[in-house]
Parts: C-alpha cells; sequence; structure tokens
C-alpha cells in the first residue's frame, strides 16, 4: 500500500479524482484543497475527506506569487509524509514533491497553459496526458519526453464512464428543459479578454422563451442576470448531473463544455482565447461549437439535439488511464521494497 497526497485546486477535480478513490481504495490518501470557488461544496457532496489549505488570489500577477509561496509552505508544514504526491496539473503539488525528494502524477490537458505549465512540466515525474496534446508541445514547455504518457480520449472520460444520473436532480428545478449557460473565468490569469458576452447570451435565450439555469462562476457575475429570467440554484450542483439534464450547455470555459460534448449534450465554448488542443479536437469533430458570436450560439442551440452518449467509449478511456496509475503504483511500490 502507498501513501499518496491528492491536491484539489479546481472545482472539476472533486469529480475527476473520485473513480480513482473507488477504484484505488487499498491505498492511503491525504487529500488537500483550495478553497475556490465550488471545490469546498463537492468534496462534502462526494464524501471526500479533505483538508482545506490555502485559498485563490485571483489574477494580480504579485498576489498570485505571493499566494503560490503561502501556500507551498503551508502544505510543506501540513501535508503528513508521503509516497507519491497526485493532481490536475497542481504547481503546488509538484514543487512540494521535489523539495520532499517524492515522485509526482500529474494529469493535465492543457497545451496552452505558458506560465503555469512552465512552473509545473519540469518538476513532474509522470506526466499523463490525452494524445490531442502535442508532445512537441509540452517538451518546449519544460515536460522530459520520458516521462509524458498519453491515452486515447479525454479527461472528462475518466470520470464519466462512472457517472450514474441523480434521479433526484430536477425535484428542486422551476422547469425541466432548460440551457446551462456558465460565465468566463474572467478573474483568471490565463485569460485576456474582460467583457463577458453571458448579458447578450441571457437576452437572447430570453427572448426565445428558452428557460436558463444560470451558474454564477464569481460573486459579480449575478449582475450579468439583472432584469433576466433565469434560475440560480441555492448551492453548488454536480456538473455531470447539469449535462445530463440540459438540453445544451454553454460555457466561458473548457472542462463544462467538454463534459456535455462527452456526454452527447450539444456543447458550446465561448472562450476567448485561443482554443486548447482537446477542445479544438471537439470542434472538428462537430462536437462543439467555439463562437463568441451570440446569434450564432442561438441557432446552433436551437438547431441541435443530443447525440447518443457512447459510454463504452468512455469506460475504454478509464480502463486505460487506470492501467496507466496501477501500473505507478506498482513501479513506486517495487522501488519501495528494494530500499
Amino acid at each position: 500500500m502507498s501513501r499518496l497526497w491528492i491536491d484539489i485546486k479546481n472545482s472539476h477535480e472533486p469529480a475527476f479524482f473520485k473513480p480513482f478513490l473507488t477504484r484505488f481504495s487499498d491505498q492511503d490518501y491525504f487529500i488537500s484543497s483550495r478553497k475556490y470557488a465550488e471545490i469546498q461544496s463537492l468534496l462534502m457532496q462526494m464524501n471526500i475527506k479533505n483538508e482545506p489549505i490555502g485559498r485563490h488570489y485571483g489574477r494580480n500577477k504579485i498576489l498570485k506569487m505571493y499566494g503560490l509561496i503561502a501556500r507551498e509552505t503551508s502544505l510543506l508544514l501540513k501535508v503528513p509524509d508521503f509516497d507519491l504526491s497526485l493532481s490536475h496539473g497542481s504547481i503546488y503539488a509538484a514543487h512540494v514533491a521535489k523539495i520532499k525528494f517524492k515522485k509526482t502524477i500529474s494529469f493535465i490537458d492543457n497545451d496552452r497553459a505558458g506560465f503555469a505549465n512552465r512552473m509545473l512540466l519540469p518538476f513532474v515525474d509522470y506526466l499523463i496526458t490525452p494524445k490531442t496534446l502535442p508532445v512537441e508541445s509540452l517538451i518546449r514547455q519544460g515536460a522530459k519526453e520520458e516521462c509524458i504518457i498519453q491515452y486515447d480520449g479525454f479527461k472528462e472520460d475518466i470520470y464519466e464512464a462512472s457517472f450514474n444520473p441523480d434521479p433526484d436532480f430536477l425535484h428542486h428545478f422551476p422547469f425541466n428543459e432548460f440551457v446551462t449557460i456558465r460565465p468566463e473565468a474572467l478573474k483568471a490569469a490565463y485569460v485576456k479578454e474582460k467583457k463577458s458576452i453571458v448579458p447578450k447570451l441571457l437576452h437572447a435565450f430570453n427572448r426565445e422563451n428558452i428557460n436558463i439555469l444560470y451558474l454564477p462562476r464569481y460573486q459579480t457575475d449575478l449582475d450579468y442576470a439583472k432584469g433576466q429570467k433565469v434560475f440560480i440554484p441555492n448551492a453548488p450542483l454536480k456538473g455531470l448531473d447539469v449535462c445530463h439534464h440540459s438540453r445544451a450547455v454553454l460555457t466561458g470555459s473548457g472542462t463544462f463544455a467538454r463534459e456535455a460534448a462527452c456526454m452527447g449534450t450539444p456543447a458550446v465554448s465561448f472562450y476567448p482565447e485561443d482554443l486548447l488542443a482537446v477542445d479544438q479536437k471537439m470542434v472538428d469533430e462537430k462536437w462543439m461549437l467555439h463562437s463568441r458570436n451570440v446569434q450564432e450560439i442561438v441557432d446552433y442551440v436551437l438547431s441541435n439535439k443530443k447525440r447518443c452518449s457512447d459510454l463504452a467509449r468512455s469506460k475504454r478511456v478509464q480502463s486505460e488511464v487506470f492501467k496507466i496509475f496501477g501500473n505507478i503504483l506498482n513501479e513506486i511500490e517495487c522501488k519501495k521494497r528494494v530500499r
């Protein structure tokens, strides 16, 4: 049995790591989390025991660097001894593991993170990515070629393979059919755009008399919905249930749109920057629309219906990734016995 440290820093990660905790339940886990967005509520909903350590410091570069140092210091002091760190692109976990002379696994699906990738990739011992990500780009950003392990699919497949819809999900909704809209992450350092198209989107779908589930990312996103007819839930919702029940999912960033697309739900990304390789793959496959043209988005939603979900494909991806992860655990255990 290995002692694994998982660091959770973003909203999609509780769902991402839940299948690992279930499949590899014979391991000893310590889970740290960052106080950010819906992370704590989602971890509680999924009964994932964790210790919140550190918070998000916004998009100001000076504050972000301060936050990086402060959180890494806290993690160094608070995380108990471990054999292997595991994260989805956590710079904090990679740095702390390196300082402690421990191995680190990092999943990533972002080939355009730039500065963040250069802070992460040189310190990762096992870098697990979709095959869609160009190896040459990862190497240019600091990854070691011998550390890169790729799988055939999307990260969203890994946890959608274990998804079971909540039969009571719609009980507290005022309607049964709706589109879901989630704004851009305008406070993220990697987003240069300052203006959201969400107010115009809300107005356009109200004009079409289409029900809207609105999921604000920040407190300030509530301002976009003033004067609009939308439903805003009182507590964070599980993203996969949202994707399953939505007529379409429209989001200003990538993961939510990819979750919907993998499930066969019409997906729109109005991400304001250049697309990641995984998003471009979905656009090329006609699984997703990428646009910031409001009328084009409305027309797409009105003219598209759900595809049949290919659960077998997602299960194949999950099986491949679990095999990769299991092989790494075996390798770590063998090295422990040799020592």
